[in-house]
């Protein structure tokens, strides 16, 4: 039998196996009836290095069509015109021609679901990236975060600014511009206990974290953050702090804002940290107040007498 004779079927099926780096020196121009069927395949992805090898330009010419995943390694200024199917994005350090030319490419904004930026500056994306224009995006991370006080729809911080790099207005705007959005992921340098005036519904998140230099993490906190935000489908809540809080952890309270605010969450993690001499319940009391949300946590004694409480060994 020759290779020709073969259906398309059977070459798809073959060529899924096969890199498109082995596809375009293997099997390109062979004829047209196998570089349509290249063309034709679904589903693929391909990482982007800075080149200024031919055949590697021309062979992401060739596959742009195929393509729905692209990773961009460095700086490298592809034209996203090129590549009509993606719905996910990542930049591993975008420059700001990069990022320009990604917020003019407004025709992936649509359909995009996942994008992960890591930039000097963030401020020129951000403005947009919140916005009622990424319907479909259900996970964005953004990396070195610094930069969001330059944010237009935020004040600038000030000397008695609560927040450095984002405060409870931070969340309800993303909340707020992002309604499909089903992982939140944040890091701030100061949190704010003051209540908001606002309450934001959303249906859709379902993993939130929230990571914080100071102050350390209470339930206080907890219950002002669950009073501002209602978001009944959340099955995933984890909090970080790197300061010692000198007020005890209230476990107690903490299982009953869960009750009455969280009513599908499946999973809780933490890594906290109480002060020398600041009480709390022991483990096996807290691990009683629920039936499985608080099974992984432990308690560890620090070299100046902090107690950390956190969670390990968790299976997905």
């Amino acid at each position: 039998m020759q290779l020709e004779s073969l259906p398309n079927e059977i070459f798809i099926e073959i060529f899924d196996y096969l890199s498109l780096h082995d596809l375009y020196q293997a099997f390109k121009g062979l004829n047209q009836r196998i570089n349509n069927i290249l063309q034709s395949l679904n589903n693929r992805a391909i990482r982007i290095w800075s080149t200024n090898e031919k055949t590697e330009i021309d062979m992401n010419i060739f596959f742009a069509s195929t393509i729905i995943s692209l990773d961009i390694k460095n700086e490298y200024d592809i034209n996203l015109k090129q590549y009509p199917k993606i719905n996910s994005l990542t930049y591993t350090y975008a420059t700001e021609n990069q990022l320009q030319h990604f917020i003019q490419s407004t025709f992936c904004h649509k359909h995009l679901k996942y994008l992960n930026v890591t930039s000097d500056d963030l401020s020129l994306l951000v403005k947009y990236i919140f916005s009622h224009k990424f319907l479909s995006l259900n996970q964005c991370i953004l990396r070195n975060i610094d930069s969001l006080p330059k944010c237009p729809w935020r004040m600038n911080p000030s000397s008695d600014s609560i927040s450095v790099c984002s405060d409870e207005n931070f969340l309800l705007s993303i909340l707020k511009s992002c309604p499909n959005l089903k992982c939140l992921s944040l890091f701030i340098f100061e949190y704010s206990n003051t209540s908001l005036s606002s309450v934001i519904y959303h249906s859709h998140l379902k993993y939130l974290t929230i990571e914080m230099t100071q102050p350390g993490w209470t339930t206080q906190a907890i219950q002002i953050l669950f009073s501002s935000i209602q978001t009944p489908q959340l099955i995933s809540f984890r909090i970080v702090s790197y300061q010692a809080s000198l007020i005890p952890f209230d476990f107690i309270q903490l299982i009953n804002i869960f009750n009455e605010r969280l009513p599908n969450l499946k999973r809780f993690e933490c890594d906290i940290l109480l002060s020398r001499g600041v009480d709390t319940i022991d483990l096996k009391s807290i691990r009683e107040l629920h039936s499985f949300l608080f099974n992984h946590l432990k308690f560890e004694i620090q070299f100046n007498g902090m107690l950390r409480i956190y969670t390990s060994d968790f299976k997905d």
